[in-house]
């Protein structure tokens, strides 16, 4: 699939939909990733075979360029070096199962395959200060791999007119990858003391090694993964995310948006967060994502609730492009033209592209998505 010439660079088309003003077109970038399996069955439904990552579908489907600067995000806490993976045993209950250390240093339990699912932590690297005061030497700001991409990523040809986007690992992102779920819960208000350690050294950790990138270029946008809301809303409630996450995010989100003058700061979170907009914003968030509607998110009533405080890219169900072509339209055009209208949107699915949408359906998708944003 080819792209269309235009005068407009996707960093400026970028930060116009940042700023809610109108655009030549809607940003493209229609999902936020595609399951392995998915890319797998779209070859046998006419998908050519080169097309075997992100980044080469990314391109194939005429997806707006940036410069994604990853680290550790949904992997790990943005350890440099991180954890070398090891198989522990391969001989489990489960003859389908293994279990290994991963890049995280914890102990999970996986397919042997490869399926894409979430891991099962065993596991965490840290259950005691004494483990936090041992592991976080490899998050040290300083170290010379940490940024090992950057130079490479900024030297593409035209990558001066790509947006810079640097995604890093949220604060309860970065206290589940060290502590696991259960622990995490439960540390709140059995060891705060830890956790207020580990958020200290999350701030001064992720202040510096912005500003590093900074020296080389400003991002225009610093998103945080969080993952930390499931079907029926977050894992923790208002009361503790102002205790032991809104500090430490107004003084990293301030240092980014006001001291470092980087115009977007991002939230990636699933599930239902509709009880933590409120304290996102206050800690000057203005881009979240993806808005899934099968926890109950209706991107249409957020967006009247919250007419220019944040972006929102995504909100539209990914579970729908398993339907009808006429179903797929029909809720394509009950919330794109109005959210399109409102301005600050990304139209998108409210995930990855899964195994179970027709390689028909998401050129149909995209097709109808395209033709309204370019009309509207």
């Amino acid at each position: 699939m080819m792209t269309e010439m235009t005068d407009t660079t996707y960093k400026e088309r970028f930060l116009r939909t940042i700023a809610f003003e109108k655009t030549d077109r809607p940003i493209r970038m229609e999902t936020l990733g595609f399951w392995n399996e998915t890319l797998s069955r779209w070859h046998a439904e006419g998908l050519p075979p080169e097309i075997t990552d992100e980044v080469s579908a990314y391109l194939y489907f005429g997806f707006d360029l940036q410069i994604p600067l990853q680290i550790g995000v949904h992997l790990h806490p943005g350890f440099d070096p991180p954890f070398d993976e090891e198989i522990l045993d391969e001989n489990d209950q489960n003859e389908n199962m293994l279990v290994k250390r991963d890049v995280s240093g914890s102990v999970v339990m996986v397919p042997k395959d490869g399926a894409s699912t979430i891991p099962k932590v065993l596991k965490p690297p840290v259950k005691t200060i004494e483990d936090w005061n041992k592991i976080k030497e490899r998050l040290d700001p300083s170290t010379p791999g940490r940024l090992a991409l950057l130079e490479p990523l900024l030297s593409i040809e035209g990558a001066s007119d790509w947006p810079l986007c640097v995604y890093i690992p949220g604060l309860f992102g970065t206290l589940r990858h060290l502590l696991g779920l259960e622990r995490l819960c439960i540390s709140y208000r059995k060891d705060p003391e830890l956790i207020l350690k580990i958020s200290r050294h999350w701030v001064y950790l992720w202040k510096r090694v912005i500003a590093r990138i900074c020296e080389r270029r400003r991002p225009e946008l610093v998103s945080l993964w969080e993952d930390m809301c499931y079907l029926n809303g977050p894992m923790i409630g208002p009361t503790t995310f102002k205790r032991f996450m809104l500090p430490f995010y107004e003084e990293l989100i301030s240092f980014c948006r006001k001291e470092m003058a980087i115009p977007a700061a991002g939230v990636d979170t699933d599930g239902n967060l509709t009880i933590l907009i409120p304290l996102f914003i206050k800690a000057g968030i203005n881009m979240i994502y993806p808005f899934e509607v099968q926890a109950g998110m209706d991107i249409l009533e957020v967006r009247r609730q919250y007419p220019y405080e944040f972006v929102i890219w995504g909100g539209i169900d990914k579970r729908l492009l398993e339907k009808t072509k006429e179903e797929i339209e029909k809720e394509i055009r009950r919330i794109v033209p109005s959210m399109l209208e409102r301005g600050g949107y990304i139209p998108a699915i409210d995930h990855s592209a899964h195994p179970d949408i027709p390689y028909e359906n998401w050129l149909f998708f995209l097709e109808v998505v395209r033709h309204i944003g370019e009309n509207t």
